[in-house]
């Protein structure tokens, strides 16, 4: 895997972002497909509703996936036992194989939809009382995924796995963490947006890479997070990075690796 971060990283300092994945997809192959496989029916949902939405997220016909968001988030509504299951089917889309840049705007169009699930019922800022409309679940698995313009400002995340995720102009302003996050080996791109913030223990950036104004002002972090191995591709763009860490490059054309205190 070492290898394959050289060689993407090499890949975007010529070619930008895109190219990184597009370089990580080939030398790669498809990426992990993690599907939720027939035999692991929804608990509570009827085999015959669950085998429906099943159908309706593998059809070809994008109305049809756009659709299959809109009956699942009614079943969630209706019966709160089924939201756990409901948002791995969701999370599991999310981590479809989808080569971005993306001309394709219907496949666009339905992953915001399914990006949308998921924030609309996370969001709960802080210090206000829990949202009816909040979801409880015990993690986020959102290892592998593609998202496009996701608005997790003010969610509240539990067990967010996002790890060798690409994200593309992220905003999570004033998310709220807990008890662990992890963005190792993700992709970043465009501005990214974790002002204020509120970090876990466990927060991992490890292997990350930031292709874009990236900003972490008045986040707070429970302990230092790890941003060992993180990389920046425009070093000189406005960014505001957590204390200890800071960008360090060898050369003003350089790729930038983010060190902490006096290393680099």
């Amino acid at each position: 895997m070492v290898g394959l971060h050289v060689i993407g990283a090499l890949a975007g300092v010529a070619l930008g972002i895109g190219a990184v994945y597009l370089v990580r997809m080939a030398i790669e192959g498809a990426r992990r497909d993690r599907r939720i496989q027939p035999e692991e029916v929804v608990p509570g949902l009827r085999r015959e509703d669950w085998e429906r939405l099943e159908a309706m997220m593998e059809s070809e016909d994008a109305a049809e996936r756009l659709e299959s968001f809109a009956v699942l988030e009614r079943y969630g509504r209706e019966d709160p036992d089924v939201r756990e299951g409901l948002v791995e089917m969701t999370c599991a889309y999310l981590r479809k194989p989808f080569p971005y840049p993306s001309e394709d705007d219907e496949e666009l169009e339905v992953r915001r939809a399914a990006q949308g699930l998921l924030t609309r019922h996370f969001r709960w800022p802080a210090g206000e009382a829990r949202p009816f409309e909040f979801w409880e679940v015990e993690g986020l698995e959102l290892g592998d995924a593609v998202l496009v313009d996701p608005d997790f400002a003010d969610t509240f995340l539990v067990g967010a796995d996002l790890r060798d995720s690409l994200i593309v102009r992220g905003d999570f302003r004033r998310a709220r963490f807990s008890p662990f996050v992890s963005f190792e080996r993700a992709c970043f791109t465009g501005d990214t947006d974790f002002r204020a913030a509120s970090f876990p223990t466990h927060t991992s950036f490890v292997d990350a890479m930031f292709s874009g104004p990236t900003t972490f002002a008045d986040a707070e972090f429970d302990q230092d997070a790890d941003f060992t191995g993180a990389r920046v591709e425009q070093p000189g763009a406005a960014h505001s990075w957590p204390s200890p860490w800071r960008a360090w490059a060898t050369s003003p054309v350089s790729q930038a690796r983010l060190v902490s205190g006096d290393d680099g």
